[in-house]
């Protein structure tokens, strides 16, 4: 079974949101980035074990 993955920015900073592909329970990680407002936030179909990082 694969695994659906959804990255938000927000105002408050970036969460990621984790399920099974039939989305009947989801996880929620984060705030990654507390107190950034986050615009773009995008991962790497390649790398599926990736953490948040912030760069600079």
């Amino acid at each position: 079974m694969s695994t659906v993955r959804v990255l938000v920015g927000t105002r408050k900073g970036a969460f990621i949101l984790t399920s099974t592909e039939k989305r009947k329970c989801w996880k929620v990680s984060g705030p990654h980035f507390a107190g950034w407002e986050i615009y773009h936030f995008n991962g790497s179909p390649a790398d599926t074990d990736w953490r948040p990082v912030r760069a600079g």
